[in-house]
Formats: C-alpha cells, structure tokens, sequence
C-alpha cells in the first residue's frame, strides 16, 4: 500500500466508529485523499497529529465519519437484493401495473452515483419481459 500512515490511521480509527478496515481495502486511496485535505485544512502535519486532534476535538469524529462514507455504483452491486427483485418485486410490480391497465413502470432509485443501480433495473425488467412475452423479440 503506498500510503502506509494514512493505512495505519484508517485501521486505528475505524474500530473505533464501528467500521470494518476491510471494507475500505479498495477505497481506502479516496478517504486518503480526503483526510489529507482535511489535515491541511485543519493546518496540521499529519495523520499522528490528526489523532490528537480528534482526542481534544472530540466533534471532530463527525466529519471523520463523513469523510469516510464511500459510496460504490456498480451493475449488479447487491446480487442477493437483485435476486429478490427479479423473483418477488418485478413480478408483483408487474401484475400490478398490467391490473391497473398502465403501459409502464416507473422506478425510483434513490443515492445512485452513476447510475449502475437503475440501469441493472431497468435491463432486468426487460429481461424479465422478455422472458414473459418471446414473441416481442
């Protein structure tokens, strides 16, 4: 890791907020990133007297916390929770829509950085009507 006193931070400090250092494995260059700037700001030299910092400020773990929170946007992200859409939710949405005589669904996704969620949505739904009427193809 090239950023070994910044690791060595993450995994001080993240027990500590009930956070996991695995979890932060893949990401941990942005919170980096992010705690660097926070470190200049605060005028300090580095994340040892960050430390101390948060010991004599102890608000200052609030926006520890808030520099910490990554969000991650990818297809398929929760496979479990697509799982459950494709064999509970869209097809009870489905019955739903067609009972009503609606000739579309409209899904909210909400917190989607990129867009990956709505997308896997949207491309399972088609899948899903695909399956339900061959002849559309």
């Amino acid at each position: 890791m090239r950023d070994a006193p910044c690791v060595q931070f993450l995994q001080w400090a993240l027990p500590q907020m009930r956070m996991r250092w695995a979890g932060f494995r893949k990401v941990y260059g942005q919170v980096c990133k992010r705690l660097r700037r926070r470190i200049h700001r605060l005028g300090l030299e580095g994340e040892t007297e960050y430390r101390h910092y948060l010991a004599e400020h102890p608000g200052e773990w609030g926006t520890l916390d808030v520099l910490t929170r990554v969000t991650i946007s990818r297809f398929y992200r929760d496979r479990m929770m697509f799982a459950c859409l494709v064999d509970v939710v869209l097809p009870a949405l489905a019955k739903q829509t067609l009972a009503r005589g609606a000739d579309c669904l409209r899904i909210w996704c909400a917190g989607a950085g990129a867009g990956e969620e709505p997308y896997t949505v949207a491309m399972i739904w088609l899948l899903q009507v695909m399956a339900a009427f061959p002849d559309l193809r």
